[in-house]
């Protein structure tokens, strides 16, 4: 049986390349430790865009905030063997 409705024409998602792109950057940029207002700066994005990023990328564990100076948080990659572990 043929399938009908919006399974036939809706075409496969794609996964955003602009944020894959930021996701790399981030990474790259945290080969030391920087403040989220350096990463904001450098891709251009909004205060909470950033940190809504660097949020997931935490969630994910990929980054972490290393240590907080009044009100900047400072964010670093976090180890590979750190990934896996969870408390």
């Amino acid at each position: 049986m043929p399938a009908s409705g919006w399974e036939t024409r809706r075409p496969a998602r794609r996964r955003n390349s602009r944020a894959e792109a930021r996701r790399r950057y981030v990474l790259e940029a945290l080969e030391r430790p920087r403040t989220q207002a350096e990463l904001r700066d450098a891709l251009r994005m909004s205060n909470s865009g950033i940190l809504h990023l660097l949020r997931r990328m935490e969630r994910d564990g990929l980054v972490r905030p290393a240590e907080r100076v009044a009100w900047t948080r400072i964010w670093e990659r976090t180890l590979k063997s750190e990934t896996g572990r969870r408390s």
